[in-house]
């Protein structure tokens, strides 16, 4: 994974964990509950792996949330001039 992939996955997992944290859920119980396994989830959340999409469907679930939901949180968590793609290396 590129530093700038890996910088992203960051971001995203730490909102999810703020997230979670917020409805006093630990990384077991949520992970339980929403059929992810908790070694998954921890990953997610560390920036460690990139989430798949089923992965991040049964995360915006346990919240309560449509998946767009989720992505909408997690967009407003990032700064807006951070850009994966860095146009100095097309």
């Amino acid at each position: 994974m590129k530093a700038r992939e890996k910088h992203y996955c960051k971001f995203v997992g730490a909102a999810i964990r703020a997230l979670r944290e917020a409805r006093s859920k630990s990384v077991r119980l949520f992970a339980y509950e929403n059929d992810i396994p908790q070694a998954t989830l921890s990953r997610i959340e560390r920036g460690d792996n990139e989430a798949q999409l089923v992965t991040l469907k049964k995360i915006a679930e346990g919240f309560d949330w449509s998946l767009s939901e989720l992505f909408r949180h997690i967009e407003e968590q990032i700064p807006n001039d951070f850009k994966i793609f860095d146009d100095e290396h097309y």
